[in-house]
Protein backbone atom coordinates (compact mmCIF):
# COMPACT_ATOMS: atom_id res chain seq x y z
CA UNK A 1 0.00 0.00 0.00
CA UNK A 2 2.29 2.71 0.91
CA UNK A 3 4.49 1.70 -2.65
CA UNK A 4 1.29 2.32 -4.44
CA UNK A 5 0.10 5.75 -2.56
CA UNK A 6 3.87 6.80 -3.15
CA UNK A 7 3.62 6.22 -7.11
CA UNK A 8 0.49 8.04 -7.48
CA UNK A 9 1.56 11.41 -6.90
CA UNK A 10 4.04 10.86 -9.63
CA UNK A 11 1.72 9.16 -12.24
CA UNK A 12 -0.71 12.56 -11.50
CA UNK A 13 2.13 14.77 -12.31
CA UNK A 14 3.16 12.88 -15.31
CA UNK A 15 -0.34 12.81 -16.10
CA UNK A 16 -0.73 16.37 -15.81
CA UNK A 17 2.43 17.24 -17.69
CA UNK A 18 1.29 15.23 -20.58
CA UNK A 19 -1.83 17.08 -20.72
CA UNK A 20 -0.40 20.31 -20.82
CA UNK A 21 1.89 19.12 -23.74
CA UNK A 22 -0.61 17.40 -25.31
CA UNK A 23 -3.04 21.33 -24.92
CA UNK A 24 0.45 23.24 -26.04
CA UNK A 25 0.88 21.12 -29.15
CA UNK A 26 -2.96 21.12 -29.78
CA UNK A 27 -2.59 24.95 -29.72
CA UNK A 28 -0.14 25.41 -31.66
CA UNK A 29 -1.31 22.90 -33.80
CA UNK A 30 -4.81 24.74 -34.20
CA UNK A 31 -2.49 27.95 -34.52
CA UNK A 32 -0.83 26.87 -37.40
CA UNK A 33 -3.86 25.34 -39.16
CA UNK A 34 -5.20 28.91 -38.37
CA UNK A 35 -2.24 30.95 -39.55
CA UNK A 36 -1.87 28.96 -42.96
CA UNK A 37 -5.77 29.41 -43.32
CA UNK A 38 -5.43 33.28 -42.62
CA UNK A 39 -1.76 33.31 -44.04
CA UNK A 40 -1.74 36.82 -45.86
CA UNK A 41 1.35 35.66 -48.17
CA UNK A 42 -0.92 32.84 -50.01
CA UNK A 43 -0.43 33.02 -54.06
CA UNK A 44 -4.97 33.28 -53.73
CA UNK A 45 -4.39 36.41 -52.08
CA UNK A 46 -1.78 38.21 -53.02
CA UNK A 47 -2.42 37.38 -57.21
CA UNK A 48 -5.49 38.99 -57.44
CA UNK A 49 -4.54 42.01 -55.18
CA UNK A 50 -1.66 42.92 -57.69
CA UNK A 51 -3.68 42.75 -60.53
CA UNK A 52 -6.18 44.75 -58.94
CA UNK A 53 -3.53 47.41 -57.59
CA UNK A 54 -1.98 47.86 -60.63
CA UNK A 55 -4.82 47.47 -63.08
CA UNK A 56 -3.31 45.05 -65.02
CA UNK A 57 -3.25 41.34 -65.93
CA UNK A 58 -0.47 40.40 -64.11
CA UNK A 59 1.62 36.89 -64.86
CA UNK A 60 3.69 34.61 -62.49
CA UNK A 61 5.84 32.04 -63.71
CA UNK A 62 6.91 30.88 -60.29
CA UNK A 63 6.10 31.30 -56.48
CA UNK A 64 6.41 30.23 -53.50
CA UNK A 65 5.39 31.29 -49.81
CA UNK A 66 8.70 31.70 -47.00
CA UNK A 67 8.67 31.04 -43.02
CA UNK A 68 11.97 31.41 -41.56
CA UNK A 69 13.98 33.91 -41.05
CA UNK A 70 11.17 36.28 -42.32
CA UNK A 71 7.54 35.68 -43.27
CA UNK A 72 6.34 36.04 -46.68
CA UNK A 73 6.63 35.05 -50.32
CA UNK A 74 8.96 35.05 -53.63
CA UNK A 75 7.88 35.39 -56.90
CA UNK A 76 9.64 35.09 -60.21
CA UNK A 77 9.08 36.37 -63.82
CA UNK A 78 6.49 38.83 -62.91
CA UNK A 79 4.90 40.39 -65.83
CA UNK A 80 2.23 43.48 -66.00
CA UNK A 81 0.59 44.16 -68.72
CA UNK A 82 -0.94 47.58 -68.49
CA UNK A 83 -4.98 47.57 -68.64
CA UNK A 84 -4.56 43.54 -69.32
CA UNK A 85 -3.84 44.61 -72.86
CA UNK A 86 -1.03 42.02 -73.91
CA UNK A 87 -0.72 44.13 -77.71
CA UNK A 88 1.48 46.53 -76.54
CA UNK A 89 4.36 46.82 -73.91
CA UNK A 90 4.17 45.97 -70.79
CA UNK A 91 4.23 48.12 -68.15
CA UNK A 92 6.76 46.52 -66.24
CA UNK A 93 8.37 42.70 -65.57
CA UNK A 94 10.14 41.68 -62.18
CA UNK A 95 12.61 38.87 -62.56
CA UNK A 96 12.44 38.24 -58.78
CA UNK A 97 10.11 39.86 -56.25
CA UNK A 98 10.80 39.14 -52.48
CA UNK A 99 8.42 40.31 -50.09
CA UNK A 100 9.29 39.80 -46.04
CA UNK A 101 7.46 40.42 -42.95
CA UNK A 102 8.82 40.61 -39.78
CA UNK A 103 6.90 38.18 -37.20
CA UNK A 104 6.59 40.19 -34.42
CA UNK A 105 5.00 42.95 -36.27
CA UNK A 106 3.17 40.75 -38.34
CA UNK A 107 1.29 39.59 -35.03
CA UNK A 108 0.83 42.73 -33.28
CA UNK A 109 0.93 45.32 -36.55
CA UNK A 110 -0.31 42.87 -39.51
CA UNK A 111 -0.50 45.93 -42.00
CA UNK A 112 2.94 46.51 -41.60
CA UNK A 113 5.59 44.84 -44.02
CA UNK A 114 9.02 44.84 -43.67
CA UNK A 115 10.65 44.61 -46.96
CA UNK A 116 10.19 44.20 -50.83
CA UNK A 117 12.83 43.95 -52.85
CA UNK A 118 12.50 43.92 -56.64
CA UNK A 119 15.12 42.12 -58.80
CA UNK A 120 15.65 43.05 -62.49
CA UNK A 121 12.47 45.65 -62.41
CA UNK A 122 12.38 46.57 -66.32
CA UNK A 123 9.29 49.57 -66.08
CA UNK A 124 8.49 50.70 -69.79
CA UNK A 125 6.43 54.20 -70.61
CA UNK A 126 5.03 54.63 -74.23
CA UNK A 127 5.55 57.18 -76.69
CA UNK A 128 3.31 60.43 -76.01
CA UNK A 129 0.05 60.44 -77.73
CA UNK A 130 0.02 56.96 -77.23
CA UNK A 131 -3.06 55.22 -76.03
CA UNK A 132 -1.45 53.52 -73.59
CA UNK A 133 0.60 56.58 -72.30
CA UNK A 134 -3.20 58.34 -71.96
CA UNK A 135 -3.97 55.23 -69.93
CA UNK A 136 -1.06 55.24 -67.56
CA UNK A 137 -1.04 58.59 -66.98
CA UNK A 138 -4.45 60.11 -67.19
CA UNK A 139 -6.35 56.57 -65.58
CA UNK A 140 -3.10 56.01 -63.81
CA UNK A 141 -1.32 52.77 -63.43
CA UNK A 142 -2.45 52.02 -59.56
CA UNK A 143 -5.61 52.08 -58.34
CA UNK A 144 -7.09 54.09 -55.41
CA UNK A 145 -7.67 52.32 -52.52
CA UNK A 146 -8.15 52.92 -48.85
CA UNK A 147 -5.40 50.22 -47.61
CA UNK A 148 -4.28 50.07 -44.68
CA UNK A 149 -0.75 48.34 -45.77
CA UNK A 150 2.51 49.92 -45.25
CA UNK A 151 5.72 48.91 -46.56
CA UNK A 152 8.77 49.92 -44.45
CA UNK A 153 11.14 49.87 -47.75
CA UNK A 154 11.40 48.90 -51.13
CA UNK A 155 14.64 48.19 -52.67
CA UNK A 156 15.53 48.18 -56.29
CA UNK A 157 18.90 48.25 -57.59
CA UNK A 158 18.96 47.63 -61.27
CA UNK A 159 15.86 48.86 -61.93
CA UNK A 160 15.87 49.86 -66.02
CA UNK A 161 13.36 52.16 -67.37
CA UNK A 162 12.39 52.80 -70.92
CA UNK A 163 10.55 55.76 -72.19
CA UNK A 164 9.90 54.38 -75.53
CA UNK A 165 9.50 56.88 -78.86
CA UNK A 166 7.60 56.89 -82.00
CA UNK A 167 8.50 55.07 -85.54
CA UNK A 168 11.30 51.91 -83.61
CA UNK A 169 13.45 54.32 -82.05
CA UNK A 170 15.86 53.48 -79.49
CA UNK A 171 14.21 54.35 -76.25
CA UNK A 172 15.35 56.81 -73.61
CA UNK A 173 17.29 54.70 -71.25
CA UNK A 174 17.18 55.23 -67.04
CA UNK A 175 19.40 52.84 -65.28
CA UNK A 176 18.98 52.90 -61.44
CA UNK A 177 22.07 51.84 -60.27
CA UNK A 178 20.34 52.34 -56.53
CA UNK A 179 16.97 52.77 -55.53
CA UNK A 180 15.58 52.68 -52.09
CA UNK A 181 12.13 53.85 -50.99
CA UNK A 182 11.04 54.13 -47.56
CA UNK A 183 7.40 54.61 -45.92
CA UNK A 184 4.96 53.26 -48.24
CA UNK A 185 2.04 53.86 -47.17
CA UNK A 186 -2.24 55.17 -48.38
CA UNK A 187 -2.72 59.04 -48.25
CA UNK A 188 1.13 59.86 -46.96
CA UNK A 189 4.30 60.62 -49.14
CA UNK A 190 7.21 57.99 -49.35
CA UNK A 191 10.70 58.94 -49.60
CA UNK A 192 13.59 58.14 -52.10
CA UNK A 193 17.21 57.75 -52.60
CA UNK A 194 17.93 57.73 -55.93
CA UNK A 195 21.39 57.30 -58.07
CA UNK A 196 20.18 56.87 -62.02
CA UNK A 197 23.00 56.65 -65.17
CA UNK A 198 21.44 58.04 -67.85
CA UNK A 199 22.14 57.88 -71.39
CA UNK A 200 21.18 61.56 -72.90
CA UNK A 201 24.14 62.60 -72.29
CA UNK A 202 25.83 59.61 -70.82
CA UNK A 203 26.33 60.21 -66.56
CA UNK A 204 24.78 59.76 -63.18
CA UNK A 205 22.01 61.57 -61.33
CA UNK A 206 21.94 61.25 -57.75
CA UNK A 207 18.76 62.11 -55.93
CA UNK A 208 16.74 62.15 -52.89
CA UNK A 209 13.46 63.35 -51.96
CA UNK A 210 9.62 63.40 -51.02
CA UNK A 211 7.04 61.70 -53.80
CA UNK A 212 3.26 61.76 -52.82
CA UNK A 213 0.74 61.67 -51.15
CA UNK A 214 -0.11 59.64 -54.94
CA UNK A 215 -2.96 61.56 -56.78
CA UNK A 216 -3.90 57.85 -58.62
CA UNK A 217 -6.63 59.00 -61.11
CA UNK A 218 -4.15 61.96 -62.17
CA UNK A 219 -0.54 61.29 -61.53
CA UNK A 220 0.58 64.69 -62.79
CA UNK A 221 -1.32 66.29 -59.77
CA UNK A 222 1.26 64.32 -57.36
CA UNK A 223 3.50 66.36 -55.01
CA UNK A 224 7.26 65.78 -55.06
CA UNK A 225 10.41 67.98 -53.91
CA UNK A 226 13.87 66.84 -53.31
CA UNK A 227 17.29 68.10 -54.16
CA UNK A 228 19.69 66.80 -56.93
CA UNK A 229 22.49 66.53 -58.62
CA UNK A 230 24.46 65.49 -61.69
CA UNK A 231 27.75 63.47 -61.80
CA UNK A 232 30.41 64.06 -64.74
CA UNK A 233 27.95 63.63 -67.53
CA UNK A 234 29.69 62.82 -70.75
CA UNK A 235 27.88 65.68 -73.64
CA UNK A 236 29.74 63.66 -76.34
CA UNK A 237 25.68 61.77 -76.27
CA UNK A 238 24.85 65.05 -77.79
CA UNK A 239 25.16 65.46 -81.20
CA UNK A 240 27.73 68.10 -82.17
CA UNK A 241 28.44 68.66 -78.35
CA UNK A 242 31.47 67.87 -76.26
CA UNK A 243 32.28 68.55 -73.11
CA UNK A 244 32.03 67.19 -69.16
CA UNK A 245 29.13 68.91 -67.53
CA UNK A 246 28.90 68.89 -63.35
CA UNK A 247 25.18 70.20 -61.44
CA UNK A 248 23.21 70.33 -58.30
CA UNK A 249 20.53 72.26 -57.43
CA UNK A 250 16.70 71.39 -56.29
CA UNK A 251 13.14 70.06 -57.61
CA UNK A 252 9.36 70.93 -56.14
CA UNK A 253 5.85 71.27 -57.28
CA UNK A 254 3.74 68.48 -58.66
CA UNK A 255 4.84 65.69 -61.24
CA UNK A 256 3.18 67.40 -64.32
CA UNK A 257 4.99 70.65 -63.30
CA UNK A 258 8.37 70.66 -61.48
CA UNK A 259 10.24 73.54 -60.55
CA UNK A 260 13.75 72.74 -60.76
CA UNK A 261 16.42 75.47 -59.64
CA UNK A 262 20.22 74.80 -59.98
CA UNK A 263 23.90 75.23 -61.22
CA UNK A 264 25.86 73.68 -63.68
CA UNK A 265 29.92 73.85 -64.78
CA UNK A 266 31.36 72.71 -67.75
CA UNK A 267 34.73 73.25 -68.14
CA UNK A 268 35.63 71.62 -71.41
CA UNK A 269 32.78 72.95 -73.76
CA UNK A 270 33.06 72.57 -76.99
CA UNK A 271 30.53 72.81 -80.18
CA UNK A 272 31.63 70.78 -83.60
CA UNK A 273 35.30 72.40 -84.04
CA UNK A 274 34.95 75.09 -82.20
CA UNK A 275 37.29 75.78 -79.34
CA UNK A 276 37.47 74.42 -75.87
CA UNK A 277 35.76 76.88 -73.47
CA UNK A 278 34.47 76.89 -69.59
CA UNK A 279 31.06 77.29 -69.24
CA UNK A 280 28.67 77.99 -66.23
CA UNK A 281 24.71 77.91 -66.05
CA UNK A 282 22.05 78.94 -63.38
CA UNK A 283 18.82 78.15 -64.70
CA UNK A 284 15.37 77.88 -62.92
CA UNK A 285 13.18 75.19 -65.29
CA UNK A 286 9.86 73.73 -65.13
CA UNK A 287 9.71 69.62 -66.18
CA UNK A 288 6.57 67.55 -66.98
CA UNK A 289 7.35 64.21 -65.90
CA UNK A 290 4.32 63.27 -67.85
CA UNK A 291 5.44 64.04 -71.59
CA UNK A 292 9.10 65.07 -70.51
CA UNK A 293 8.86 68.92 -71.55
CA UNK A 294 11.22 71.56 -70.78
CA UNK A 295 9.81 74.93 -69.89
CA UNK A 296 13.09 77.34 -69.94
CA UNK A 297 12.02 80.07 -67.77
CA UNK A 298 15.53 81.37 -66.98
CA UNK A 299 18.82 80.28 -67.93
CA UNK A 300 21.89 82.24 -67.53
CA UNK A 301 25.17 81.08 -68.98
CA UNK A 302 28.29 82.40 -68.38
CA UNK A 303 31.55 82.01 -70.69
CA UNK A 304 34.48 84.38 -70.47
CA UNK A 305 33.48 87.74 -69.83
CA UNK A 306 30.21 87.15 -71.40
CA UNK A 307 27.29 86.09 -70.27
CA UNK A 308 24.15 84.83 -71.94
CA UNK A 309 20.33 84.75 -71.42
CA UNK A 310 17.82 82.31 -72.68
CA UNK A 311 14.26 81.46 -72.08
CA UNK A 312 12.07 79.33 -74.20
CA UNK A 313 11.36 74.93 -74.46
CA UNK A 314 12.48 71.73 -75.08
CA UNK A 315 9.01 69.87 -76.15
CA UNK A 316 7.44 67.74 -78.37
CA UNK A 317 7.41 64.60 -79.94
CA UNK A 318 10.55 64.43 -81.60
CA UNK A 319 12.01 66.75 -79.38
CA UNK A 320 12.01 70.22 -80.43
CA UNK A 321 14.22 72.82 -78.56
CA UNK A 322 12.93 76.57 -79.27
CA UNK A 323 14.26 79.24 -76.63
CA UNK A 324 15.16 83.13 -77.26
CA UNK A 325 18.17 84.19 -76.61
CA UNK A 326 20.15 87.69 -75.95
CA UNK A 327 23.04 89.18 -74.44
CA UNK A 328 24.41 92.68 -74.00
CA UNK A 329 28.11 94.07 -74.05
CA UNK A 330 29.43 90.71 -74.22
CA UNK A 331 33.05 90.28 -75.62
CA UNK A 332 32.90 89.08 -79.03
CA UNK A 333 35.84 86.55 -79.34
CA UNK A 334 34.26 84.62 -76.31
CA UNK A 335 31.37 84.03 -78.69
CA UNK A 336 33.34 83.25 -82.04
CA UNK A 337 35.59 80.19 -79.70
CA UNK A 338 32.38 78.38 -79.20
CA UNK A 339 31.62 78.18 -83.31
CA UNK A 340 35.20 79.04 -84.96
CA UNK A 341 37.90 76.63 -85.16
CA UNK A 342 40.21 79.36 -85.86
CA UNK A 343 41.45 81.62 -83.66
CA UNK A 344 39.31 84.53 -83.27
CA UNK A 345 40.56 87.56 -85.42
CA UNK A 346 38.43 89.90 -84.03
CA UNK A 347 37.88 91.61 -80.53
CA UNK A 348 35.37 94.12 -79.14
CA UNK A 349 31.75 93.70 -77.84
CA UNK A 350 28.57 92.40 -79.19
CA UNK A 351 24.46 92.55 -78.30
CA UNK A 352 22.14 89.93 -80.17
CA UNK A 353 18.59 89.27 -79.39
CA UNK A 354 17.52 85.86 -81.46
CA UNK A 355 15.01 83.16 -81.38
CA UNK A 356 17.09 79.82 -82.09
CA UNK A 357 15.26 76.29 -82.90
CA UNK A 358 16.67 72.70 -83.53
CA UNK A 359 15.42 69.51 -83.28
CA UNK A 360 15.87 65.81 -83.18
CA UNK A 361 17.07 64.35 -86.47
CA UNK A 362 20.00 63.63 -89.22
CA UNK A 363 22.81 65.95 -89.78
CA UNK A 364 25.13 67.75 -87.70
CA UNK A 365 24.11 70.13 -85.07
CA UNK A 366 24.73 73.81 -87.27
CA UNK A 367 22.45 72.04 -90.17
CA UNK A 368 19.37 71.30 -88.10
CA UNK A 369 20.63 75.20 -86.51
CA UNK A 370 17.97 77.63 -87.27
CA UNK A 371 18.16 81.37 -86.30
CA UNK A 372 16.45 84.58 -86.79
CA UNK A 373 17.85 87.73 -85.03
CA UNK A 374 19.72 90.95 -84.75
CA UNK A 375 23.51 91.40 -84.00
CA UNK A 376 25.30 94.53 -83.32
CA UNK A 377 29.26 94.91 -82.43
CA UNK A 378 30.73 97.61 -81.03
CA UNK A 379 34.75 99.22 -80.74
CA UNK A 380 35.59 96.06 -83.30
CA UNK A 381 39.11 95.85 -83.78
CA UNK A 382 41.65 93.31 -85.21
CA UNK A 383 43.91 91.21 -83.08
CA UNK A 384 46.86 90.72 -85.41
CA UNK A 385 48.83 94.05 -84.41
CA UNK A 386 50.38 94.25 -87.99
CA UNK A 387 46.52 94.00 -90.05
CA UNK A 388 45.17 96.65 -87.18
CA UNK A 389 47.83 99.09 -87.75
CA UNK A 390 46.63 98.97 -91.40
CA UNK A 391 43.41 99.52 -90.34
CA UNK A 392 44.46 102.54 -88.41
CA UNK A 393 45.87 104.16 -91.56
CA UNK A 394 43.22 103.72 -94.37
CA UNK A 395 40.85 105.16 -91.52
CA UNK A 396 43.24 108.11 -91.44
CA UNK A 397 43.67 108.79 -95.09
CA UNK A 398 39.99 108.35 -96.19
CA UNK A 399 38.31 110.26 -93.24
CA UNK A 400 38.04 114.21 -93.54
CA UNK A 401 40.76 115.92 -91.03
CA UNK A 402 39.24 117.61 -87.80
CA UNK A 403 39.04 121.62 -88.21
CA UNK A 404 42.96 122.74 -87.02
CA UNK A 405 44.87 119.13 -88.22
CA UNK A 406 46.19 118.30 -91.36
CA UNK A 407 45.71 115.79 -93.43
CA UNK A 408 49.17 114.27 -93.15
CA UNK A 409 49.25 113.77 -89.54
CA UNK A 410 51.38 111.24 -88.24
CA UNK A 411 49.92 110.91 -85.07
CA UNK A 412 47.34 108.02 -85.97
CA UNK A 413 45.25 107.01 -83.67
CA UNK A 414 44.04 103.30 -83.07
CA UNK A 415 40.40 102.90 -84.60
CA UNK A 416 37.33 100.74 -84.16
CA UNK A 417 34.58 99.71 -86.01
CA UNK A 418 31.18 98.93 -85.68
CA UNK A 419 28.54 97.27 -87.45
CA UNK A 420 24.97 95.80 -87.19
CA UNK A 421 22.91 93.52 -89.05
CA UNK A 422 19.93 91.23 -89.47
CA UNK A 423 20.57 87.36 -89.80
CA UNK A 424 18.93 84.14 -89.82
CA UNK A 425 20.61 80.70 -90.11
CA UNK A 426 19.31 77.71 -92.42
CA UNK A 427 21.21 73.93 -93.04
CA UNK A 428 24.17 75.42 -92.51
CA UNK A 429 24.06 78.79 -93.86
CA UNK A 430 23.85 82.23 -92.40
CA UNK A 431 21.86 84.95 -94.28
CA UNK A 432 22.74 88.74 -93.98
CA UNK A 433 20.38 90.89 -95.82
CA UNK A 434 22.10 94.14 -94.63
CA UNK A 435 25.46 94.65 -92.63
CA UNK A 436 25.93 98.17 -91.60
CA UNK A 437 29.30 98.19 -90.82
CA UNK A 438 31.14 101.83 -90.12
CA UNK A 439 34.69 102.95 -89.04
CA UNK A 440 35.78 106.60 -89.20
CA UNK A 441 35.85 107.83 -92.79
CA UNK A 442 34.57 104.78 -94.02
CA UNK A 443 30.71 103.48 -94.30
CA UNK A 444 29.58 99.93 -95.75
CA UNK A 445 26.07 98.36 -96.77
CA UNK A 446 26.76 94.48 -97.65
CA UNK A 447 24.62 91.83 -97.94
CA UNK A 448 25.41 88.21 -98.19
CA UNK A 449 26.08 84.22 -97.00
CA UNK A 450 28.59 83.28 -94.40
CA UNK A 451 28.75 79.04 -94.17
CA UNK A 452 28.83 77.68 -90.20
CA UNK A 453 30.31 74.41 -91.80
CA UNK A 454 33.27 75.47 -93.81
CA UNK A 455 33.63 79.12 -92.75
CA UNK A 456 33.45 80.70 -96.13
CA UNK A 457 32.21 83.80 -96.68
CA UNK A 458 30.36 86.06 -99.45
CA UNK A 459 29.49 89.51 -99.17
CA UNK A 460 29.00 92.10 -101.60
CA UNK A 461 28.18 95.65 -101.29
CA UNK A 462 29.48 99.42 -100.96
CA UNK A 463 31.72 101.15 -99.31
CA UNK A 464 31.39 105.12 -99.16
CA UNK A 465 34.47 107.29 -98.29
CA UNK A 466 34.79 110.58 -96.63
CA UNK A 467 37.51 111.26 -98.80
CA UNK A 468 38.30 110.26 -102.88
CA UNK A 469 38.90 106.92 -104.10
CA UNK A 470 43.17 107.48 -104.77
CA UNK A 471 43.42 108.65 -100.75
CA UNK A 472 42.48 104.75 -99.94
CA UNK A 473 45.56 103.55 -101.10
CA UNK A 474 49.46 104.91 -101.00
CA UNK A 475 52.51 105.50 -103.79
CA UNK A 476 51.99 104.42 -107.38
CA UNK A 477 48.30 103.48 -106.61
CA UNK A 478 47.20 106.84 -105.74
CA UNK A 479 48.74 108.22 -108.50
CA UNK A 480 47.25 105.83 -110.50
CA UNK A 481 43.72 106.30 -109.19
CA UNK A 482 43.48 109.46 -108.87
CA UNK A 483 42.25 110.11 -112.97
CA UNK A 484 39.58 107.78 -111.42
CA UNK A 485 38.17 110.24 -108.64
CA UNK A 486 35.27 111.54 -110.62
CA UNK A 487 34.04 108.60 -111.79
CA UNK A 488 33.35 107.59 -107.78
CA UNK A 489 32.91 111.19 -106.65
CA UNK A 490 29.51 111.24 -105.35
CA UNK A 491 27.33 114.35 -103.71
CA UNK A 492 26.88 112.75 -99.57
CA UNK A 493 30.64 111.01 -100.11
CA UNK A 494 34.08 111.76 -101.21
CA UNK A 495 33.83 108.24 -103.05
CA UNK A 496 31.36 105.27 -103.30
CA UNK A 497 33.01 101.99 -104.67
CA UNK A 498 31.64 98.59 -105.07
CA UNK A 499 33.68 95.39 -103.07
CA UNK A 500 33.17 91.61 -102.40
CA UNK A 501 34.72 89.93 -99.34
CA UNK A 502 35.32 86.61 -100.16
CA UNK A 503 37.66 83.55 -99.19
CA UNK A 504 37.06 82.25 -95.67
CA UNK A 505 36.86 83.38 -91.48
CA UNK A 506 40.47 82.41 -91.57
CA UNK A 507 42.01 84.42 -94.67
CA UNK A 508 39.30 86.84 -96.11
CA UNK A 509 39.41 88.69 -99.11
CA UNK A 510 38.11 92.09 -99.83
CA UNK A 511 38.24 93.28 -103.97
CA UNK A 512 37.28 96.28 -105.27
CA UNK A 513 35.28 94.81 -108.46
CA UNK A 514 36.53 97.63 -110.82
CA UNK A 515 39.66 97.25 -110.80
CA UNK A 516 39.68 93.48 -109.76
CA UNK A 517 42.14 93.67 -107.28
CA UNK A 518 41.90 90.23 -105.31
Amino acid sequence: MSTAAGISPRRRGLHITEVVIIGVVTVVLVGVDLMFYFWPFRYREVHPLLQQVFQSRVDVKSYHRTYFPHPGFVAEDVTFYRHGDTQIPPLATVKKMTVAGQWLVLIFHPHTLYQIRLEGLHVQIPPPGTKARRMDFDNGVISSSESKLRIESILADGTALDFLRHGGAPPLHFEFRALEIHNVQDKHPLEFTARVATSEPQGTVAATGMLGPFRTSSYGTTPMSGTYSLIDADLQGLEGMWGHAAAGGRFGGIFSAMDVTGEAQIPDFRVGSGHTVRMDAAYHVTVSGTNGDVEIENAEVKTGNSTITASGSVAGSPRKVSVTIETKDSQVEDLLKIVEEAPPQVEGDVNFRAAVEFGEGPGRFLEKLNLKGDVSLEKMKLVDANKQEKVDAFSARVRKAPAGEGSGSSNVPQITMAAQTQTRFEHGMAYFPDIHASMPGAEAHLHGTFNLLDTRIRLTGKVALERSLSDAVTGWKAALLKPLNPFFRHKDAGAVVAVAITGTAKKPKVGQDVLHDQ
